[in-house]
């Protein structure tokens, strides 16, 4: 405003304000100078909004984005797997499956429901597939047909075996260790196709008793 006041001597602050926004306001018969500088004055604008804009869009979309490329990037990489691993449900056991997976560097597919937790999965490079693994259509987009085990881990036995039931209509030759909370799931489970079935409560209580059992014979001793 200070400028245009200087180069207009015959103007007011508020014309030289509103010249800022509108310098398509200036008259013709106005100095050149004063031209040239609305038109720098123009450019600054235009570049500052434009410069605004963009950051605002960053801020919003950044994130989205990355998370929509790091998903698609994912679905690439499982599309080229074979004789992979597929592990349904990421709970304190679907965890430790991961964790030593990793350990080993085998190829694996990680199949959980909730999305932000495939969201922090994705971000840590690991292939995982936000959905619903007793559909037909979700265990396809793990690979399947092509996968060389199924680990249905789901804290819920009902779940577990009736992803068996489908791992098996979906691929035959697929090995499935299963998680079952009690005996009388774990034989429906082995029945339904299941070649392991893993009973957390009742292996742990195995190895207490063999524990315990160590400890007696070396009171004998």
């Amino acid at each position: 405003m200070v400028i245009y006041k200087h180069l207009e001597k015959d103007i007011s602050w508020v014309d030289a304000f509103f010249w800022i926004t509108h310098p398509h306001a200036i008259s013709e018969d106005r100095r050149d100078l004063t031209k040239i500088f609305a038109f720098i004055v123009y450019v600054g604008i235009f570049f500052f909004q434009v410069w605004f804009i963009e950051r605002i869009l960053v801020n919003i979309f950044s994130g989205e984005l990355k998370t929509l490329w790091r998903k698609r990037m994912s679905e690439v990489a499982i599309s080229k797997m074979k004789n992979h691993y597929i592990i349904c449900g990421y709970g304190q056991v679907g965890r430790t499956v991961v964790d030593e997976l990793i350990k080993l560097n085998l190829p694996f597919v990680l199949i959980e429901m909730n999305e932000s937790i495939v969201k922090e999965l994705l971000r840590e490079g690991i292939n995982a597939i936000q959905g619903d693994a007793r559909r037909r259509s979700v265990l396809l987009s793990a690979g399947i047909e092509k996968a060389k085990f199924i680990c249905t881990l789901i804290d819920n036995d009902a779940d577990n075996l009736y992803i068996t039931i489908t791992a098996k209509m979906l691929n035959p030759n697929i090995k499935v260790i299963s998680r079952a909370g009690n005996l009388r799931y774990a034989e429906a489970m082995k029945g339904a196709g299941a070649d392991e079935v893993i009973v957390p409560e009742y292996e742990g209580g195995m190895v207490v008793g063999r524990i315990i059992s160590r400890y007696e014979k070396l009171k004998e001793l």
